[in-house]
């Protein structure tokens, strides 16, 4: 990467580079840093000082061996001598909150500056039971205990806060448009909570939560555009374009479940028919199970993990019936897949949520579906990732959109200059 004279760098989004660049990859020499970055070792040096001394950046000294080599990043195996001195991110320089919200349950994270999750809880609530007003004063209320029952690490107040919620949202006026977790359409959340508790209140789906996280994450993305699909109660997606979740010009782009497979198909919970996700969410799956098996009295429309693992398991047990569903499922996500590659063709696609829990099912039928929707020239990729949901990303994501922001507000109310 070329590199450009110091008087022509802009301090403000080279800082910021430095400050993303470190919360992804962790520690790291001021050299490899230069080198990611395509900024001066001149440069770099100038601008961490500016950074430590505001108390965003120190130095972490690696532990050796004994034989003098080094045992973090930037070592050199054996090779004796002095190790590398590294930058890292101060995790108390600014925390930030993270919650999300689905069906029946509302979850809140504590995010300290390196984008790690330091404390979190859990609330059982019937949240379809909830009015607008009701929902917001409910999220105050939790916010406030959570401080409160936090403030041996809060010691300032929050910097951020991210709300990442199950449903379609809209990113730029921060409200809820629909979601499967509440009766109420159109609920503004940014608004209450900004005038609440002050600093940066963003929302976006938990499709979008997710790619952010995956963003932040090089053991799982190595670059270039990549989409996630979300598979549960709904289908989501989020779509990261040029380094960036694209969240389209209206806050609502992505909405892959919502694309159709047949106009005069089976109704969505959206209140259309033929969606994708009217097949392969785990709503559509539970009401055509069933007319196949006998199953317990239950709400169809909003089934339980408990339920659909239970379906899981006969399917693998050799109840073929169910196990068609779950191929059929994948075969129509296929046709789907097949869709979006035509369309933008990113590099990757990952494929999680909790209701991956049978990709072991649907995989084949998804190659097959893909491969007969596809146009031949387009078999060359993307590569298709299973990712399992053994870590909640969602919550991740959400920590991780909060401090990207702060990093851009922190510079633009001229700091760092």
């Amino acid at each position: 990467m070329s590199r450009r004279p110091e008087s022509d760098t802009p301090r403000q989004p080279s800082q910021i580079a430095i400050l993303r660049y470190l919360r992804v990859h962790g520690p790291a020499a001021r050299i490899d840093i230069g080198t990611a970055t395509g900024l001066s070792p001149a440069t770099v040096t100038s601008l961490t000082a500016d950074l430590m001394t505001q108390g965003l950046v120190q130095e972490s000294h690696p532990a050796t061996n004994g034989n003098g080599a080094t045992n973090a990043n930037g070592t050199h195996g054996s090779t004796r001598g002095r190790p590398k001195v590294l930058l890292d991110l101060v995790p108390g320089a600014a925390c930030v909150i993270g919650v999300k919200l689905t069906i029946n349950l509302i979850e809140i994270a504590l995010g300290n500056f390196k984008g790690e999750i330091e404390r979190n809880t859990e609330h059982s609530i019937k949240t379809r039971d909830l009015n607008a007003q009701e929902l917001i004063d409910l999220l105050i209320k939790l916010i406030d205990r959570f401080i409160k029952d936090n403030n041996d690490i809060i010691t300032t107040p929050p910097v951020g806060i991210s709300v990442a919620v199950q449903g379609v949202t809209d990113s730029n006026s921060g409200e809820i448009i629909w979601s499967p977790a509440l009766r109420q359409r159109q609920i503004a959340i940014t608004k209450p909570l900004t005038e609440r508790y002050g600093g940066i209140v963003q929302m976006s789906n938990d499709a979008n939560c997710i790619a952010t996280a995956i963003t932040q994450n090089t053991a799982l993305h190595g670059g270039g555009d990549f989409a996630v699909i979300m598979l549960g109660y709904g289908i989501g997606m989020g779509l990261v374009l040029n380094g960036n979740v694209y969240n389209g010009h209206f806050g609502t782009a992505a909405e892959f479940g919502h694309m159709k497979y047949q106009p005069d198909g089976p109704l969505c919970n959206c209140g259309r028919r033929g969606c994708l996700e009217a097949y392969i969410g785990d709503y559509a799956i539970l009401r055509d199970a069933m007319g196949l098996v006998d199953l317990p009295d239950t709400n169809s429309l909003h089934p339980s993990e408990e339920q659909m693992m239970d379906l899981v398991a006969r399917a693998r047990n050799g109840n073929e019936d169910l196990a068609d569903l779950f191929r059929h499922a994948g075969k129509i996500l296929g046709y789907g897949i097949a869709n979006l590659i035509a369309l933008l063709g990113p590099k990757q696609i990952f494929i999680t949520g909790s209701g991956a829990r049978a990709y072991d099912l649907m995989e084949p039928e998804l190659h097959r579906g893909l491969n007969l929707a596809q146009v031949p020239e387009l078999r060359r990729g993307p590569e298709i990732t299973h990712l399992a949901w053994d870590k909640d990303l969602a919550l991740q994501g959400a920590v991780g959109q909060s401090l990207l922001r702060h990093d851009e507000n922190m510079f633009q109310a001229g700091n760092g200059n």
